[in-house]
């Protein structure tokens, strides 16, 4: 059983390292030697900047053009293995209504259906909408997501970080 097991580990482990052929024949052509965990490391840091990046994106715009209408809460999505999220409802300037799920966790004003809170959106794309104010935890999300940035391109870049 335990040759069968390490037989089959051996597979996907060769089938993930054939899956980077592209990608180092890449980092070959700039001269780089990449091992499979850097290139995985690499990959993976991209993904989550451009997660990290869309999201900063829609925040800066609302810092330029945002405008203010009054939510509710209307749900909470306990769904996730992450923090429970408010599932917030607004109405734009014309009187219809949306609604969108914070990347925020849930705290004392968002923690109860039916509670009040204020919301910023876009006029131009009223989808575009995040909970106003929560400065510090917005920032904090912000910080954590680029350190994991961070973490990932230095174990892809930092020779000698991960051994091959």
């Amino acid at each position: 059983m335990e040759q069968s097991w390490t037989a089959f580990w051996a597979r996907v482990s060769e089938a993930f390292h054939q899956a980077l052929f592209p990608f180092r024949a890449i980092a070959e052509a700039f001269g780089q030697h990449p091992g499979d965990m850097q290139i995985w490391c690499f990959l993976c840091g991209v993904f989550f900047l451009a997660l990290v990046s869309a999201q900063t994106y829609g925040d800066i715009v609302l810092r330029r053009r945002g405008a203010l209408a009054a939510g509710k809460v209307v749900g909470i999505d306990k769904s996730s293995d992450g923090p429970d999220t408010p599932i917030i409802e607004f109405a734009d300037r014309v009187g219809k209504t949306w609604r969108f799920e914070s990347h925020l966790p849930i705290n004392r004003t968002t923690g109860s259906v039916g509670a009040s809170v204020e919301v910023m959106y876009d006029p131009l794309r009223p989808k575009r909408a995040r909970e106003a104010g929560r400065s510090f935890t917005k920032a904090a999300h912000l910080a954590v997501w680029f350190a994991i940035v961070a973490g990932l391109m230095t174990l892809a870049f930092w020779p000698g970080l991960i051994s091959n």
